[in-house]
Parts: C-alpha cells; sequence; structure tokens
C-alpha cells in the first residue's frame, strides 16, 4: 500500500517602505530639496519552472498477500512451527480477499504451490467461488492432495458439485490416508446422499486409519436418517474387542443420532 503525503510550504514577504517627511522652514542658503526619485527593482527575468512527472508504479492489492503466501511455499518442506503459524494466521485473516492471489497459485509450476493454494481455498468454502473454474481444471491435478481439496470446495457450487462427488468417492480409497479423511468428511457434509457416496463412507468403517474411521463414523451420526442402513456395521464396531474406546464411544453417539431422527 502506498502512502501519498501532500507538503504545503508557504513564504511570506514582508516589504518596509520609509516615509521622510520635509519642515516649512528651509534655510535660505540651502540647496533645494531634490525629490527621490522612486526606482523600481529590476525586473528578474523569471525563471521557468520544471515539473518533473513522477512515475507511480500501479499498486498490486494483492502484493501483501503474495508474499505471505511466498512465505508459506518457502518454509513448507521444513517449517518452522512458531514460523509458519505466525504466517499461516495472516493468510487466513485474508479471508475472501486472498482468493485472486491463490487462484492465480493454482496454475503454478511447483505441485506445492498448486496443493497450498488448494488448502486454503478449501479452507475458504463457498467465498472461493471466484475460483472454482480453476478448481474444476485442478480435479486432474497430478497431486491426490490438490485434487481432494479442489473437489470438497467446489462440492459447494451446485453447478460444479455432480463433477466433483465422483473424484471424491474415487478418492476415499486413495493410498493415503490424509487423501481419505479428506475425501469422507467433503461427502459426509454434503445435503443428499447417494448410494455410491454412503457405500464409500461406510467402507471407511473399516479403514486401516483410526483417524480415518472415526471420520466416517461422526459424518454418519451427522447425516442421521439417511444413514440408517449403516446400523449393523455400527453395531459391529460396537460389540468387537479389538475396537478402541475413542472409536467405540463414536459409534454409540453415531447410532444414537442416526436412532433418533428415524423417530422424528
Amino acid at each position: 500500500m502506498q502512502e501519498f503525503r501532500i507538503v504545503f510550504a508557504m513564504s511570506l514577504v514582508l516589504c518596509v517602505f520609509s516615509l521622510e517627511g520635509c519642515g516649512d522652514s528651509t534655510p535660505a542658503d540651502s540647496p533645494p530639496a531634490v525629490p527621490t526619485e522612486n526606482k523600481q527593482p529590476e525586473s528578474q527575468p523569471e525563471k521557468t519552472v520544471q515539473t518533473e512527472q513522477a512515475t507511480v508504479e500501479p499498486v498490486d492489492p494483492q502484493a501483501e498477500v503474495k508474499a505471505v503466501f511466498e512465505t508459506l511455499l518457502s518454509i513448507r518442506e521444513e517449517p518452522d512451527p512458531d514460523e509458519w503459524m505466525q504466517a499461516d494466521k495472516k493468510l487466513i485473516a485474508f479471508g475472501k480477499s486472498a482468493v485472486p492471489t491463490l487462484k492465480e497459485a493454482m496454475s503454478h509450476p511447483d505441485p506445492g504451490a498448486r496443493e497450498l493454494a488448494s488448502m486454503y481455498l478449501a479452507s475458504l468454502g463457498p467465498e472461493a467461488k471466484e475460483a472454482a473454474p480453476v478448481l474444476e481444471t485442478a480435479l486432474q491435478d497430478e497431486s491426490p492432495f490438490t485434487q481432494v481439496n479442489a473437489a470438497s470446495t467446489l462440492t459447494h457450487f451446485p453447478e460444479y458439485r455432480e463433477k466433483a462427488i465422483p473424484v471424491l468417492i474415487s478418492l476415499a480409497e486413495h493410498p493415503d490416508s490424509n487423501t481419505r479423511l479428506t475425501a469422507i468428511y467433503a461427502l459426509g457434509n454434503l445435503d443428499s446422499q447417494s448410494s455410491a457416496q454412503l457405500n464409500a463412507i461406510k467402507a471407511a468403517l473399516n479403514d486401516s486409519d483410526t483417524d480415518v474411521q472415526l471420520a466416517a463414523i461422526k459424518v454418519l451420526g451427522q447425516m442421521g436418517e439417511p444413514a440408517r442402513e449403516t446400523l449393523t456395521e455400527l453395531q459391529t464396531l460396537i460389540d468387537d474387542g479389538d475396537t478402541s474406546e475413542t472409536l467405540r464411544e463414536a459409534a454409540l453417539s453415531s447410532k444414537s443420532q442416526i436412532e433418533q431422527s428415524q423417530k422424528k
């Protein structure tokens, strides 16, 4: 942001004129007074003042956002916790105003930049609408992390939802657990559920990663009545002696939520 300052300069010129009076009686031998001729100061040649037009560089309204994004990008491989947290908070604080920079970064040749941008766009949810076209392109990105973030963001927009859901269903079986986790949460947050979406979430109840299992259990409970067909699977988890206490409590809670929704 460029500051413009206006400086006003004022100059005051004081002109003092001295008047000399003449008496009525002048000695006879005194020569008559000769009136003093008023001489005007010689006019000074006018100085030509040339004002130089300063070249003002256009201000980039996204400059600060880009600087923070570049900081995160440069430290993403080995981030210092404090430095990362500080930059992360700054970028999040920009909110919707950061979309132009994040949208531009979705076309960056560095996969890491696209992953980073997709993550922050996903955090904006519906406010990332301006970036929807580039997110649609990112559904085919080489990085599954970028794909899943793009797809989860696009589920907020009806005109893109049908393209995003199949990608999420596919990524719910991806080898990377974080990708599966994000896909399950995104599928569970949709207003309506198809049998294909529900089957993907149900399958995650037996995932090898407990965080993915927990995500599947929780979203089924949030879905309520549409998830009634998973009550048997939830009960199996509850009765299984190998189920951790955390998963068992979550399964009991979700089972109760589904059963309560059936009574309404």
